[in-house]
């Protein structure tokens, strides 16, 4: 079973091998360009294409060793930077060094081309400024490791930041959810004992069987699982369809969702508490009957869903306010979309209160 890799304790692997190779690759090519480029119209230029295999299998070991420094500097990744930039100056002037003796041979010793008829010491010469010269490759090797090294650390870094800010959204969303069902549960047990002592037994088990398919809507679905709009409109009648037994006629219901958004997709019973909301400050406090209406819209990849009535209450008490239920709301769009999810509420001309959300657009 594999670890998920931002979980503690998993080792960090390395960037894709490719990405290393073909830097080494291209470094490499630039290199034998460069020092190919130094023959052209000199005494070897009638040598050049025999001179020129023998040069790519020079820089052919030129990225043979800058795999094994790679290596090596991957091996000192616990070290500190000092001690790192250190043994890759060490490495760089021991694989330019290398590269140096491989080159002798290749030119001067095995089956030379052209015999050098001068002293030993203007072969050392030589071969001392090939050095200085190849050692910036081998330097800048090191500086590419380091580089893409960093590149990599950070991106793994912002991924388990981003895994790690998911799952405590994921921890915010289902405690918020969890807050839902026992206070929509207090209320109709309310309404259910009611019933009871009132021996209104028939409206008693209509309450009892909506109660049962709205918690078999909501409960069944796994947590992290977002509903349909069609799905959360259902939930919405069942639990209307509870409070009509409360309300009777002073309860109306209407909604109006084009049938192209059955299928957006939103958090599981995100509109539960703003219908709620609009039955406790709307329908219960008012004598008159009281419509509420469910509308969504989309436009420019965004689902807005609105909840309104128009009661307006004759009995005393708070004004509709971002209570429990709304604050939950509030705080579920922000852990799962951040600044793209918002809620707005507030009272309508004329009567009435409205609720809004507004979230990016998402289709099953």
């Amino acid at each position: 079973m594999t670890e998920p890799a931002g979980a503690p304790g998993v080792r960090r692997r390395a960037l894709r091998p490719d990405r290393y190779l073909a830097a080494n690759i291209l470094l490499w090519m630039v290199a034998y360009a460069l020092i190919t480029a130094r023959m052209l119209g000199g005494e070897a230029m009638p040598y050049f294409w025999e001179m020129a295999w023998r040069r790519l299998i020079v820089c052919l070991v030129g990225v043979g060793l800058c795999v094994l420094i790679q290596k090596a500097l991957f091996a000192a990744r616990p070290w500190s930077l000092g001690r790192r930039a250190l043994l890759a100056l060490g490495l760089s002037i021991l694989g330019g060094a290398v590269w140096g003796v491989v080159n002798h041979l290749a030119f001067y010793v095995i089956d030379p081309i052209i015999a050098w008829q001068g002293p030993a010491s203007e072969i050392l010469l030589g071969q001392f400024m090939n050095f200085t010269v190849l050692i910036w490759s081998f330097i800048a090797w090191c500086a590419i490791v380091f580089a893409l090294d960093y590149d990599q650390e950070v991106r793994e870094k912002t991924l388990r930041l981003v895994q790690a800010q998911a799952l405590a959204a994921e921890s915010q969303n289902q405690m918020l959810r969890y807050q839902i069902n026992p206070h929509f549960l207090f209320n109709t047990l309310n309404a259910l004992s009611a019933l009871i002592l009132q021996k209104d037994y028939a409206r008693a088990e209509q309450v009892v069987l909506s109660l049962s398919r709205f918690l078999r809507a909501s409960l069944e679905k796994p947590t992290g699982e977002k509903s349909t709009l069609a799905d959360e409109i259902e939930a919405q009648r069942q639990y209307l369809a509870i409070e009509q037994i409360r309300f009777g006629d002073r309860l109306r219901f209407a909604e109006e969702v084009p049938d192209d958004l059955d299928g957006a997709l939103l958090p599981s019973l995100i509109l539960q508490p703003l219908v709620e909301n609009a039955v406790k400050y709307g329908v219960a406090r008012s004598s008159e009957p009281v419509a509420i209406e469910i509308d969504a819209q989309a436009r420019d990849g965004r689902l807005r869903v609105t909840v309104r009535d128009d009661a307006r209450p004759d009995l005393c008490g708070d004004p509709p306010r971002l209570g429990v239920g709304l604050e939950n709301v509030r705080r579920r769009l922000a852990a799962l979309y951040g600044e793209a999810g918002d809620l707005v509420v507030g009272p309508r001309p004329g009567g009435g209160f409205m609720a809004q959300i507004e979230l990016p657009l998402e289709r099953r």
